[in-house]
């Protein structure tokens, strides 16, 4: 039996440390995250057949990204040593290739971030009060709306819905609920480095889209600059940061 008055002290081991760093560096980038992103959305909707290099590539591009197979296979790399997705070899048809191949093929693993609040518990509150947003965002979407969500700041877990008829202008600090009979979405002028009409949000040939209005200091998908006056496709679960600052604003947005 060990001493009742000793303490007992819980320590993140340097192997559990090595690993969660490879994890959160490996997630610091665009490309990555966009790579887990195709792996898990695939999964959960065939997820018989893992995605091979050229498959993931040729998703990669409606991401507007574009990269060569050299530069995709260094990603799968960082991703595969960070324990994040695995390399199976699997039975494919390849293009221009007579039967079926085998290829190095990649999937998310299910257990990717399992320890993660194991490895990093002190994050566990700041981590689970975003889920709670997500889960919160995701209650209020019908299907007719789209439903945003404030991540950061001093309206962090305010959430406006906008319909499909609708055209909201969203910036900052605005007295008035209807500018030219648009809807404004206005929020605290904390968010010093967002214009006081930023951006307008609209539903149009079956698409949520947005367009900058002629801001100060940029609107961003997913960290891609929207560029003024020109409308852009949203995709469901986009993040949109008002300005590239510090004292900008981030949406979740779901429809």
């Amino acid at each position: 039996m060990g001493d009742s008055n000793h303490d007992f002290k819980l320590e993140i081991s340097n192997e559990n440390c090595q690993l969660l760093s490879a994890k959160l560096a490996a997630i610091n980038n665009p490309i990555r995250f966009a790579i887990l992103e195709i792996l898990k959305k695939h999964q959960k909707g065939k997820g018989k057949e893992p995605l091979y290099s050229r498959e993931i590539n040729l998703i990669l591009n409606d991401y507007g990204i574009n990269i060569t197979p050299q530069m995709l296979g260094q990603h799968l790399k960082i991703l595969i040593e960070a324990d994040l997705i695995e390399m199976t070899l699997f039975k494919k048809e390849i293009p221009n290739k007579i039967g079926m191949r085998n290829v190095k093929s990649y999937i998310m693993k299910e257990n990717a971030f399992e320890n993660f609040f194991l490895q990093a518990n002190f994050l566990s509150d700041e981590i689970l009060s975003f889920f709670k947003l997500y889960e919160m965002n995701k209650k209020l979407s019908d299907g007719n709306s789209c439903v945003l969500t404030v991540f950061n700041g001093i309206d962090k877990g305010k959430t406006f819905k906008i319909g499909k008829d609708e055209t909201a202008i969203i910036g900052r600090a605005c007295d008035s609920e209807l500018i030219n009979g648009l809807k404004v979405i206005s929020i605290d002028d904390s968010y010093s480095t967002v214009s006081k009409s930023h951006l307008k949000l609209f539903y149009e040939d079956g698409n949520w889209k947005i367009m900058d209005d002629g801001s100060l200091y940029g609107t961003f998908v997913d960290d891609n600059l929207v560029f003024t006056n020109k409308s852009y496709i949203l995709r469901d679960g986009s993040f949109i940061k008002l300005s590239k600052y510090k004292c900008g604003v981030v949406f979740y947005c779901s429809f």
